[in-house]
Formats: structure tokens, C-alpha cells, sequence
């Protein structure tokens, strides 16, 4: 067996595990194992798209908004300050 392969197959067994494990908890919570599997199914789907327009989200940059206005520093009306 190649390291490739070798190494795929040990992701294989990672990820199978960890996945048992996640239905194993959602399902011992009342969940169906059919609904887990779905649900998963959904989540990864959405992963995989949200990878494909994005692969690396954490070199983005992301502006924060500014709290440079002149209201900024005075406590709302429903705080103590």
C-alpha cells in the first residue's frame, strides 16, 4: 500500500468514526438516524458549496464597522452607565 493510500485510508476511518460518533449523539438525543444522516447529508452539501466559492474564509478580510460616530460612547436608554 502506498503512503497515499495509506493515509486515505486513514481518514477514512477517522471520519467514519467521528460521524458514528455524531449520529450515535443527535440520534441518543431523540433524533432519527434516518433525520441525522439527512441532516448531514444537507450540512456537508452546504460546505462543499460554500467551499467551492470560498476555499480558504479565513484570508478574507473583513472591515469591522466602526463605533467613530458621535453617539457611540453614551449608554442606550435600557442600560445602566
Amino acid at each position: 500500500m502506498t503512503n497515499d493510500a495509506e493515509n486515505s485510508a486513514r481518514l477514512v476511518q477517522q471520519l467514519d468514526d467521528l460521524v458514528a460518533d455524531v449520529i450515535d449523539r443527535f440520534a441518543s438525543e431523540g433524533h432519527g438516524t434516518a433525520v441525522v444522516i439527512e441532516t448531514l447529508q444537507d450540512v456537508l452539501t452546504k460546505r462543499r458549496l460554500g467551499y467551492d466559492r470560498d476555499p480558504d474564509l479565513a484570508e478574507d478580510v473583513f472591515n469591522e464597522p466602526s463605533n467613530d460616530w458621535p453617539a457611540a460612547d453614551e449608554p442606550r436608554h435600557n442600560q445602566k452607565g
